[in-house]
């Protein structure tokens, strides 16, 4: 049966009392949306949360009373079938990163089943249409279940991604289109509709090659990095089969926090240029994963095809510095990636050194 009144109501005033958790949960999974999916791996994105206000709740429900397919008996179908209570977007800058943060969010979250994420990509574009997005229902895992968010179990958010582009898009025929007031869009909304669509589509291209110029520009300066896209462009051509923004928002922050702020610092720091290659780097990149393999510690494996090339070398000589950087412990909340990496990193130097004093006796310092 559509939903009554009565349930309008009723569900209304529940979500008026539970509105608190809805905000906390979006803040948090935006939080880390912006800290460990875009600003670890260097995407350019901005990341925007809101929990629904109880009045649009109580509006998009009397609109789905008017949908026969919408049928909720009780409250609580009301709350399984609305999912975006609390909601995140990340606008990219680039529609060709939007791949990547999807990746990245199934990675850190969970799906609403306890599984993987099942990421929902609606794409009407080659239906004629503009709307394009991807829509991941994601809750907090186990191990974020502490302290202050430990209602949050089984409670989901809606993250959606897109293009910056894409977002302009779509939140205006979202007010025009979705939420028509009165008779709904006329011939004349619906050709600048049309027109706007077009004109976003013309505006990611524009912007994907004004990234590429600008990532050109920055490849020639010299001294020290400015930031993050900096960086990324100045090690690029040293180590051109990568993906190096994966994960080089930590390995930035780490290099700046050594001291080694200048592509030269670093290089010299690393080795120089005997030691600061892909052939070297990959070579001791499959050493050290060969050992969390026979570990059976698979989800600390370092990709050779990220920057990872370089944390390899720079666990070889900072790994105790890195440890420092990061206490652990009790409150501290979950360690960088980079600080559990630079952890096992030292066990496999010094699990190296007994190997070495067992066969002849001698242990050979080494820096990590």
């Amino acid at each position: 049966m559509p939903i009554s009144e009565e349930i309008i109501g009723e569900a209304t005033a529940r979500y008026e009392r539970e509105r608190d958790r809805y905000l906390k949960l979006a803040a948090r999974v935006a939080d880390i949306c912006r800290s460990e999916i875009v600003e670890a791996n260097a995407i350019r994105a901005q990341v925007t949360w809101r929990a629904k206000s109880a009045k649009s709740f109580a509006d998009k429900l009397r609109r789905f009373s008017k949908r026969p397919e919408k049928k909720c008996e009780t409250v609580d179908k009301v709350f399984v079938m609305v999912s975006d209570l609390a909601g995140v977007r990340i606008a990219t800058y680039q529609p060709e990163t939007e791949s990547r943060v999807t990746q990245e969010i199934q990675k850190r979250f969970r799906g609403t089943d306890g599984l993987d994420v099942k990421p929902e990509k609606k794409d009407k574009v080659a239906q004629g249409g503009f709307y394009r997005a991807t829509h991941c229902q994601v809750v907090l895992p186990d191990d974020d279940l502490v302290g202050t968010y430990e209602n949050l179990k089984a409670t989901s958010c809606e993250i959606q991604v897109c293009s910056m582009m894409a977002h302009v898009w779509n939140e205006i025929e979202h007010d025009i289109g979705y939420k028509p007031e009165g008779t709904g869009p006329q011939e004349k909304e619906h050709g600048l509709l049309q027109a706007l669509g077009h004109l976003t589509r013309s505006g990611d291209e524009i912007i994907t090659r004004l990234l590429e110029a600008n990532t050109e520009r920055l490849q020639e300066q010299q001294g020290e990095f400015e930031d993050v896209f900096e960086f990324v462009a100045r090690l690029k051509p040293h180590f051109p089969d990568t993906d190096f923004t994966l994960y080089s928002g930590q390995l930035f922050d780490e290099a700046q926090a050594l001291g080694l702020s200048s592509f030269e610092k670093l290089k010299a720091a690393l080795g120089g240029d005997a030691n600061f290659t892909p052939e070297v780097a990959r070579k001791k990149l499959a050493e050290f994963n060969d050992y969390l393999t026979k570990r059976q510690e698979p989800e600390w494996l370092l990709n050779e095809e990220s920057s990872d090339v370089v944390l390899i070398l720079l666990l070889e000589k900072f790994a105790k510095q890195i440890e420092e950087n990061h206490p652990a412990g009790r409150g501290m909340g979950r360690p960088p990636r980079i600080r559990s990496i630079a952890t096992r990193y030292r066990q496999y130097r010094n699990d190296l050194e007994q190997i070495t004093v067992a066969s002849d006796g001698v242990a050979e310092p080494h820096p990590g």
